[in-house]
């Protein structure tokens, strides 16, 4: 029965997301310790352009010759404008843009 398939994904994904959205409340004033701060305003931004860019090589060489540049221009992109403006969003969107008009653009 799809409905049900569809109500326990949907209750599955509630009780996975929700601990996430709780803790900050949950755990107050301890987040302001210097050492999470450090982690999330230092590490956090560096680690998760890493996880970008090992995603988008992972599966590069089966793809088609306009994914294969968009991905690798949109890598350039992303760690050229994290060096640049060390902000994440920046990065993340600026090498988001460049894939997609690399993708789109393409003349084959």
């Amino acid at each position: 029965m799809p409905g049900a398939e569809i109500l326990w994904t949907a209750l599955l994904m509630a009780l996975a997301t929700a601990p996430a959205r709780f803790l900050p409340f949950l755990v107050g004033n301890r987040l302001n310790g210097p050492a999470l701060r450090r982690l999330f305003v230092e590490l956090f931004p560096p680690a998760v352009l890493a996880v970008l860019i090992v995603y988008l090589g992972w599966g590069v060489g089966g793809a088609p010759a306009n994914a294969q540049a968009g991905q690798a221009v949109g890598a350039v992109v992303t760690v050229a404008a994290h060096l640049c403006f060390r902000h994440l969003l920046v990065s993340v969107a600026s090498g988001t843009a460049a894939c997609m008009l690399v993708q789109n653009l393409w003349l084959a």
